[in-house]
Formats: C-alpha cells, sequence, structure tokens
C-alpha cells in the first residue's frame, strides 16, 4: 500500500535589521525579530503509476503564511514566492497547495498540507509540511483473459459521482475518464460524494454471448475518501459451469481497505407467461397466480422479495399467499396468490425479485402491478376541520359490481371516478340540541359518535368488491396542540407585567400579587401549573384568572382583550386539562346574583370564534362592561361569530388533594363554516369566581389548572 506525499521544506533564519511589510497586528509578538527563507522541493513516494509523466505538480503552487489567529499574512504562486520573508518573532502556520483542481485527470494531481512554526529571536528554526494528495486515484487493469475473449474492443468509463449516476457513465455528462488499456486517473471528489461509479462496456469474440456479443456492467464503489488509492481488475473466467464473467476491485489508504467482487451471471428471472418488466394488472379472487420461473448454472444462495419497506426471506421462510416450489439449488418456481396481493393492498405495487448465487451473482427484476382493492388512506384524503376522509379503491374487473365503502360500523355505495377509482366519502352526523340549562338560549350541534374522523384517532375502514371484503386501517394526523398549554415556562401571565402576551394572560400581579402564578401541585404534569388565587381588599373582589388575550390597566379599571390567534388545522370535540379547585361561600357581592352566603361558582369555558378583532370586557370599581356568555349568543358586534363553545362550572370543591381530569365538550353552533384564518380566534379563559367581574364571589378560592389540550 502506497500513498504519494509531498514534502516542502522552509528554512528559517536569523535576520537583523527593519522588518519589512509586517504590521504589528500581523502576528502575536514576542520581543525581537526573524525571518524566514522559503524554498518549495518535493520527496516523492511512490505513486504506481501506470508510465512515467511530464506532469510536474510543483510548477502549480500556492503558499500562505498566517498568524496565530489563523488570520491570513501573505499569498504567494512558485512565481512570486520571495527567497526570504521578513517577520516579527511568534508563532505561525503555513498552507501550502500543490497542483492542479481538475475533476477528472490521467496526470494532474492535487495536494494539501498545513504546519504550524515558531520564528524565535535570536534562533533559527525549521518547519516541514506534508502534504497529501487529494485526488482519489483509481488504477484500471485488464486480466489476460480480457483480452483473449475480447481483444482490444474494450472500454471502461470511471468517475467520482453518486451511484444512481453510473447509468450517466459514456454519454458525456459527467466529469470521466475513458481506459481502454491499464492507466491510473485521478479524480477530486465533489460534495458529499464518497462512491466512484464505473462501467465496463466489451464486444466478445462469440457473438452467442451477451446481447451480440455485447458485453456490459455497471457499478459503484462506496466508501471511497480523498487520497484513497482504488485498484479495479476485469477478468474473465470459465471457472465455473458455463461462462462467468467477474472483475475485483480493491480500495486502500491509509486506515481500511474495501473489497467489491462483483459477478457476471447467467442467472435468469422470467415471468411464466408474462414480462416481468412490464406492468401487471391482478385481480384477486380472479386472476390466476403471478409465477417466476429462476434458474442459474451455479447453486442458489438467496431468493428475497421486496415490497415497499417490506422483505421477504423466500428460501428460508413461510409466507401467506407466497408458494416457493424448489426443483434444485439451481431452479426454482416463486408463486405469488390472492393471499399475497390481498394483503399488500390496492393500487399501483411495485416487486422487486432478488436472486444471488454461491459465486456472488446477483439479479434483480422489478415488476410493476396494478392490484384491485383497497386504497391507502393518504393525507389529502383527509379533512379533519370537517372530520371528512374520502375512501377509494381500484376496480380493475370490468364484470365487477356493488361496490361498497366501510369506515367503522357505516357504510357507503362507491362512486365510479377516472382510470378505474371508486369513491366514497365519510363525514359527521349531527344532532341539533336545545340548550338545556336555558331553553331561551341558541340551539347548538353535536357530532354522533362513531361518525366522521377526527385527528388522531384510528379507524378501521375496507370496501366490498362483489363477494370479497378487502380492509385496512389508518390513523388521522395529530392536531394542533395549544400553546403554551402545559403551562411550563416563564410565561408573562405569571409575571407582574403580562399587557402583550404571546398566548395567555392574566389580571394584574402587581395590585394582586396572587391572582395568578406559576407553582407545583399535586397531579400536575412537568414542572408546575397555574395557581389563580382570589382576594378582597375593602370590600373589593380580585377573582384570581387566566386566559387567553391580553390585559391593561387604566387607574381602577382593568381590560381584558380576549383572544388570540390560532391556526384550527382540526375541529376538536373538546377542551381537556387537569384543575383542582376550592370553592366557597360568595363573601362580596356587588354588582352580581349571587346573594352573600350562598355556593360560589368557578368556571372555565373555551370558545372557537372568527372574530375580526378581540373582544373587549371591563371591570373595577363599578359595573363591568362588555361582559359576553358564548352560551347565549352566535355573534359578538363589533368582533364576529362564535363558531363553538363549552362552559364548565365547577360548584364544589374538588375531592382529594390533587388535580383530576376536566373536559369540556365542544357545543358547535355552524357546522360547515370553513376554519377561521388570520383572526384572534382561539378563547379559554379560567376564573376563581364565574362572576368576578361583577365583583361577586368568595375571596377565598383557589384554582389549579395544568395540561390544556384538544379532545379529538
Amino acid at each position: 500500500m502506497k500513498r504519494q506525499t509531498l514534502y516542502t521544506a522552509a528554512a528559517l533564519a536569523l535576520t537583523a535589521g527593519v522588518l519589512a511589510g509586517c504590521s504589528k497586528n500581523d502576528i502575536d509578538s514576542q520581543a525581537g525579530t526573524g525571518a524566514v527563507a522559503l524554498h518549495v522541493s518535493a520527496t516523492r513516494a511512490g505513486d504506481d503509476s501506470a508510465a512515467p509523466s511530464a506532469y510536474d505538480p510543483l510548477a502549480f503552487q500556492t503558499i500562505r503564511i498566517y498568524n496565530a489567529s489563523d488570520e491570513l499574512l501573505r499569498r504567494y504562486t512558485a512565481a512570486s514566492l520571495p527567497e526570504r520573508l521578513e517577520l516579527l518573532a511568534g508563532n505561525y502556520s503555513v498552507g501550502v497547495e500543490v497542483g492542479e483542481q481538475v475533476p477528472a485527470s490521467f496526470e494532474k494531481k492535487y495536494y494539501v498540507g498545513k504546519q504550524s512554526f515558531t520564528v524565535t529571536a535570536g534562533q533559527t528554526a525549521g518547519v516541514e509540511v506534508k502534504c497529501t494528495r487529494q485526488n482519489v486515484m483509481a488504477k484500471v487493469a485488464f486480466d489476460a483473459s480480457i483480452a483473449e475473449k475480447f481483444g482490444t474492443a474494450v472500454k471502461v468509463w470511471v468517475a467520482a459521482a453518486a451511484p444512481e449516476q453510473s447509468a450517466e457513465l459514456g454519454k458525456g455528462s459527467l466529469d470521466e475518464l475513458t481506459f481502454t488499456e491499464a492507466a491510473n486517473g485521478y479524480f477530486m471528489l465533489p460534495e458529499d460524494v464518497t462512491t466512484l461509479v464505473y462501467k465496463f462496456e466489451g464486444t466478445h469474440s462469440d457473438p452467442t454471448v451477451g446481447n451480440n456479443g455485447l458485453i456490459t456492467r455497471e457499478g459503484s464503489l462506496a466508501g471511497v475518501s480523498a487520497g484513497a488509492n482504488c485498484s479495479m481488475t476485469f477478468r474473465y473466467s470459465e471457472d465455473a459451469p458455463g461462462y462467468i464473467e467477474c472483475f475485483t476491485i480493491q480500495v486502500d489508504d491509509t486506515t481500511e481497505d474495501f473489497t467489491d467482487d462483483i459477478v457476471w451471471t447467467d442467472i435468469s428471472i422470467t415471468g411464466d407467461g408474462f414480462n416481468v418488466e412490464e406492468q401487471q394488472d391482478y385481480i384477486p379472487g380472479k386472476s390466476a397466480a403471478v409465477t417466476y420461473q429462476i434458474s442459474n448454472l451455479t447453486p442458489i444462495k438467496d431468493v428475497m422479495l421486496y415490497s415497499g419497506s417490506t422483505s421477504y426471506d423466500l428460501l428460508d421462510n413461510t409466507y401467506p399467499g407466497i408458494t416457493v416450489d424448489k426443483t434444485n439449488d439451481r431452479e426454482m418456481k416463486v408463486s405469488l396468490g390472492d393471499e399475497f396481493f390481498t394483503a399488500l393492498g390496492g393500487g399501483a405495487q411495485s416487486l422487486r425479485l432478488r436472486v444471488r448465487d454461491t459465486s456472488n451473482g446477483e439479479l434483480s427484476r422489478t415488476t410493476p402491478f396494478r392490484v384491485q382493492g383497497l386504497l391507502p388512506v393518504g393525507a389529502s384524503d383527509c379533512d379533519l376541520w370537517f372530520n371528512r376522509v374520502t375512501l377509494k379503491a381500484l376496480i380493475l374487473d370490468p364484470e365487477a359490481s356493488d361496490v361498497t365503502f366501510k369506515l367503522g360500523e357505516k357504510s357507503a355505495a362507491g362512486v365510479a371516478g377516472e382510470e378505474g377509482v371508486y369513491t366514497a366519502t365519510f363525514e359527521p352526523e349531527w344532532t341539533q340540541t336545545a340548550n338545556a340549562e336555558h331553553p331561551e338560549y341558541p340551539s347548538y350541534y353535536l357530532p354522533v359518535a362513531g361518525t366522521g374522523i377526527f385527528a388522531g384517532q384510528e379507524y378501521n375502514y375496507g370496501v366490498k368488491i362483489g363477494s370479497l371484503d378487502f380492509s385496512g386501517s389508518f390513523t388521522a394526523a395529530s392536531g394542533p396542540a395549544i400553546p403554551n398549554g402545559d403551562m411550563e415556562g416563564s410565561l408573562s401571565c405569571f409575571t407582574t407585567d403580562n399587557k402583550t402576551t404571546s398566548m395567555w394572560g392574566s389580571g394584574n400581579n402587581g395590585i394582586k400579587d396572587e391572582l395568578c402564578r406559576n407553582v407545583s401541585f399535586t397531579g400536575m404534569g412537568g414542572s408546575q401549573c397555574a395557581k389563580l388565587s382570589a382576594s378582597k381588599t375593602l370590600g373589593i373582589l380580585a377573582a384570581g384568572n387566566l386566559f387567553t388575550g391580553t390585559f391593561s390597566m387604566s387607574g381602577t379599571t382593568g381590560t381584558v382583550s380576549f383572544g388570540q390567534k390560532y391556526n384550527y388545522t382540526a375541529r376538536p370535540k373538546s377542551l381537556k386539562f387537569k384543575y383542582h379547585a376550592t370553592v366557597g361561600a360568595v363573601d362580596v357581592n356587588k354588582f352580581g346574583t349571587i346573594p352573600t352566603g350562598e355556593q360560589d361558582i368557578s368556571s372555565i369555558y373555551v370558545a372557537i370564534v372568527d372574530w375580526s378583532a378581540r373582544h373587549t370586557v371591563s371591570s373595577g370599581t363599578s359595573a363591568p362592561t362588555g361582559v359576553w356568555d358564548p352560551a347565549a349568543q352566535t355573534t359578538l358586534e363589533g368582533s364576529g361569530a362564535i363558531i363553538a363553545y363549552g362552559i364548565m362550572d365547577i360548584t364544589s370543591t374538588t375531592v382529594g388533594e390533587a388535580m383530576v381530569e376536566g373536559e369540556i365538550p365542544l357545543r358547535y353552533y355552524s357546522t360547515d363554516t370553513a376554519a377561521p384564518a388570520g383572526n384572534y380566534t382561539l378563547v379559554i379563559s379560567c376564573a376563581t369566581s364565574k362572576y368576578g367581574d361583577y365583583m361577586n364571589g368568595c375571596s377565598t378560592n383557589v384554582l389549579y389548572v395544568d395540561d390544556f389540550t384538544w379532545g379529538y
């Protein structure tokens, strides 16, 4: 194993006097001066060149001097390099480039090296720079059997490129070299490329071999690094029965050896009555089994079948719907039947059959199929705001009738479309319900259980085509999270200044310190939750609160502006959260309706709204303004429509000393309104007293909340 290396010598000599052209910013200065006398020579290790070359890489030099901070001080070429360079005493490094960077060449090589050195006052120092070759060397050689069978009618193309580009060799689109005899070639690896690709082409003296005598082979060699040496030897062998052509590629560098044995083989994969590389249609229950015939001159080592990410080891295992009929170790049949194709699924499918023999010969054949049956559900088939899904099936049988789809327990007749695709759309059913608590309020809609689809949920679906049933399952995409719904982090609602919140706001903690704070509590998720505490000062109630929106204070009047922008990509069924409430008797009633001494009510509510502006509510020492109840109205003047809402009234203290799960069903006023976009459309509000804006409630109420998420 040899690696070509250039050594450049730089002799450092002491000099006295004024330093020319060197500022005090050039280096990490020490006392004293020195100089470096530069020249570049080379000691070359053997490079195994096939023939001497007139090309001299030393004719192309770039030398750079850097200071201790790796800042460039000087740059020279072979022509401009001075005999002596004066420098201040200090620390330096020299970078040397020799040769030319050419994508592919039979002679041009490129070397790079860098070395640190120190100029010390009163002393003479020396520095040696080792420059290593950056090109990958490809040494192409031909065994005597190549000349015997092909004469001189052979070519080998080599390029540094991605494996899938090997088919482009010989077309002039790659930076490639063409070898017609043994030679060395040099390649610069493009960025992110670590492979050499190659193509052999030769005309055999026997026209019955290959394609009228023409034999080609493409391949690639992975794991190649800068400066590596690659040896490619092509040979033709008759060691095994029949003709087996093979070549061996060896790569070596300073750390690793790579060997890639590639065998040209007589493996045959054919279809019983069909072309294995042409599209085939398969109709379960009607089509005959698909049979592949496999044969080879040497024993077969393994047979693999690939479908997408699924693989089947056909020699060592059995699978439903797959039959392997092995005549001997050189011949067999592989048959695929209904059970296999039904499990595979309907639509466009691609099957790849790979066969390898004991001499490491390999052959793959890929057959594209169209299979009658149920198609998978993709993201484009689902609309999670309207909670609908379109199921599809491919029908290839012109005599097929009675195509019926099923989602869960619901069924629908299929509708014929283009290219044999039948469809059926499932969406939720809605029940209109009167408001039981307040019959005078607007009625609302709730989805019927088992209808439609909702984010993050798994569904069973299927289709019946004639007498055959096909089934599958899918999981709807996840819906969006509620920002900071876990109450983690330094949220502005926990501080004394939350006028411009990104999501959550609260009342004025600066005046009433415990209105909303982050604390720990048993049963919470994560490291903290929100604690809302009520208080009383001179007969004025300050209810603890937390909401999506902003808060401002003017004198003794606080104003909440409800709503924050939110991108609804899925319609939720409910709002889920954790909570613990301590709810007592009313001890303050200034403008409200719950008399002193009666049970107070804490509340949590949510609304999905399509507002052009936030809705404001102001309260203080006088009666509140702007108070709204989403259950009582479908729109707010000056803001916009209320699409859905949900309210939980908490009328007693939570049992136990830990948070419990809470869930508020969403009541929809509209089932066909497009998802709100671009407005302040999410409202969540929590309060220790439902009528706190009216100075009506219990001043000792406490409410802990955490982990707000959507229920689907």
